[in-house]
């Protein structure tokens, strides 16, 4: 395979397409979780919801009142709500975001608020000071103005007198700059509220970049691996139809195989068709060859030349070497004190082959 897999991805003009879009698609989704993060979140939780009462049984000798009403005969029941009051967003909640003719509160309906709420608990000592229940009435509540920052919450009981057959309801009061609407949710259903992309990322700054990291890098990992699959398929279709060429080049009536013609074919198998076409240019000229191989073996072997800081020039000695080199092992060349000898017969399958590629197309198709 030629090359490696990291350079073929990135000077694909398609991989890059893909890695371009993977990015941008992770940093707006980055971007936007972030931004969702450092929003106001305020929502009442409902953490308990009991029966003070349950009249189940007929029992006609029991009989329960409170502030002198028959609760039995009235078909009326008395429930405690526990509710929590939180800033679930990262951004804290400061006086100004709230509005002072929509303050925050509830109301309740299908049943009444019979004592003072009791403020049961505080997630600091200065919501415990300052959170005051204003204009308490049988079915309403207003909060006093407060800072609720990030993740700090308050907690109230509640004590509501219904209908049997009726189940008290809470509804939020109250308008905060940036949230739309104040939710009022069962904390049992609190994990199946949350979106997708809140569940995927949640967290803080570093979080998201970390993520948008992660997530850029399994992208490219992804890619990287569809090339790489491919890769595998297009180099068994490519061997598959140079094993199919040389099938065919065999069958030709003006070509007779002989075994050290193999050679030549897994030459084409591995390197493909330019490396041939490399070697019959050489071949072309056999006493330039022999004298090129004479003034390499010396220059290669000069002090002159392990000095030399062209790069460029190196290569191009060595790779000439180099090929030089592997025709004689291939048989294609003899080399005999230091003097080299062409094989003719393999010469010229080599040019029959070259020819019998280039009608087939070889050269117009190859991206070898």
């Amino acid at each position: 395979m030629k090359g490696n897999l990291l350079n073929k991805i990135f000077n694909n003009i398609g991989s890059k397409t893909v890695l371009a879009l993977v990015g941008l698609f992770s940093a707006a989704i980055t971007i936007y979780a972030f931004l969702q993060e450092k929003s106001v979140d305020v929502r009442y939780e409902i953490i308990a919801n009991t029966n003070v009462l349950d009249f189940n049984a007929d029992i006609s000798k029991l009989e329960v009142s409170y502030d002198s009403t028959n609760l039995k005969q009235s078909n009326e029941n008395l429930r405690i709500i526990t509710i929590k009051i939180i800033n679930n967003g990262k951004q804290h909640l400061f006086k100004e975001y709230l509005d002072n003719n929509d303050p925050l509160g509830l109301v309740i309906s299908s049943g009444q608020i019979i004592e003072k709420p009791d403020l049961i608990q505080t997630s600091n000592d200065y919501l415990k000071r300052n959170i005051k229940l204003h204009n308490f009435t049988k079915n309403k509540l207003i909060f006093s103005k407060v800072i609720l920052e990030s993740g700090e919450f308050f907690v109230l009981k509640l004590l509501i007198l219904h209908k049997k057959n009726e189940i008290p309801k809470i509804n939020s009061l109250g308008k905060i700059a940036g949230q739309k609407n104040i939710d009022v949710v069962n904390s049992l259903d609190i994990k199946t509220q949350k979106t997708f992309l809140r569940n995927v990322y949640e967290g803080d700054f570093w979080t998201q970049v970390f993520r948008f990291n992660l997530y850029f890098f399994i992208g490219a990992l992804i890619i990287g691996l569809i090339l790489e699959i491919s890769e595998k398929i297009d180099t068994r279709k490519e061997t598959k139809r140079k094993i199919k060429m040389v099938k065919d080049f065999k069958k030709i009536k003006s070509y007779n195989y002989t075994r050290m013609d193999d050679a030549i074919f897994d030459n084409y198998k591995l390197q493909g068709s330019r490396s041939l076409q490399q070697s019959q240019m050489l071949l072309w000229d056999e006493k330039g060859l022999k004298e090129n191989y004479s003034d390499l073996s010396k220059r290669l072997k000069s002090k002159e030349f392990r000095r030399l800081d062209d790069v460029n020039t190196r290569l191009f000695y060595e790779d000439h070497w180099s090929l030089i080199n592997d025709m004689i092992s291939d048989g294609i060349l003899y080399k005999e004190n230091d003097q080299l000898s062409v094989n003719q017969p393999m010469k010229e399958t080599i040019n029959k082959f070259i020819d019998f590629l280039k009608a087939k197309g070889e050269f117009m198709v190859s991206t070898e």
